[in-house]
């Protein structure tokens, strides 16, 4: 069951994203990192439904996390890219190439080596004291900080891949804290959830993370701003599951190789695979594309 949310989860998530970066793209220039760059969005009808599908995959998203761990969910969000290539190839009635077919199974091959080496454990998403998770959150912050503040000297092609790290970043953190919330709502109760500061903090960082997210998208073409951003929430999900809620890794020298290079090649080939036309939703994506007469 945890799989099948997850997967329902990354086929919502995917889609979604692909709608808001195509209305996102359009915005007018000058709105990135600003929240009028939000209230434009959400007078777009086809932006509300991108983000409708989000919510949603956000939802599953957490049912699994209520019956897993984030260190298991997180990889297999990473499919969110299949989902997002395969939508595009559709909306704009160009079939699916051979390359970015063999990219898509690396991307599931290198989830797969990582679940089945890792065997990822759950650990004790309520036993975690407040002050770890005000670490974790302060880490995250400060190198979220440093990514803006580092972005903003730069141009929009080289802005939009930092403002997506920091998104992703944010990402992983809120997926966490949202399986220490499912989790307090399953032992507490309806009104033990309502008066812990878990929900409220998972709306907070979710409503900046989505400011970072739609800023890149507004920024570069959904092959530059995306990757980076579905690279690192898991990354970012799986560090923190690991060093705040106690899940656990087989950590066997065999089996740490594997995972490594199921990180890896999946990385990697997340990279390769945003870089298709078909997820720009463009025949010539204007950022890593030459014109067909270029020289």
């Amino acid at each position: 069951m945890v799989f099948i949310l997850a997967i329902g989860a990354a086929m919502l998530l995917g889609v979604g994203s692909a709608v808001q970066q195509r209305v996102a793209f359009q915005a007018p220039d000058g709105l990135a990192l600003r929240l009028g760059l939000l209230w434009h969005l959400a007078r777009q009808r086809l932006w509300l439904l991108g983000l409708s599908a989000t919510l949603l995959g956000g939802l599953l998203s957490g049912a699994a996390l209520g019956q897993g761990s984030v260190v298991l969910v997180q990889p297999v969000l990473v499919l969110r890219l299949l989902f997002a290539l395969s939508a595009s190839a559709l909306w704009s009635r160009r079939p699916l190439r051979r390359r970015d077919w063999g990219v898509a199974m690396a991307v599931t091959m290198g989830m797969v080596a990582f679940l089945v080496a890792g065997h990822p454990g759950t650990g004790n998403p309520e036993g975690v004291p407040p002050w770890d998770w005000a670490v974790a959150a302060a880490g995250i912050g400060t190198l979220t900080l440093l990514l803006v503040r580092s972005a903003r000297r730069l141009r929009p092609a080289q802005e939009a891949p930092m403002l997506a790290i920091g998104a992703g970043m944010l990402y992983g953190l809120q997926s966490a804290l949202t399986q220490s919330a499912v989790h307090r709502l399953s032992t507490h109760g309806l009104l033990g959830l309502l008066t812990s500061w878990q929900p409220y903090t998972v709306f907070m960082i979710g409503l900046i993370g989505t400011l970072l997210a739609q800023s890149a998208f507004d920024l570069a073409p959904l092959s530059v701003s995306y990757p980076p951003l579905a690279a690192a929430e898991p990354l970012s999900g799986i560090a923190i599951g690991i060093g705040v809620l106690g899940g656990t890794l087989r950590l066997t020298p065999g089996a740490l190789a594997v995972e490594i290079t199921g990180l890896i090649v999946m990385t990697l080939a997340v990279y390769l695979l945003a870089a298709s036309p078909h997820i720009v939703g463009h025949h010539l994506d204007p950022v890593s594309d030459p014109p067909e007469d270029a020289p």
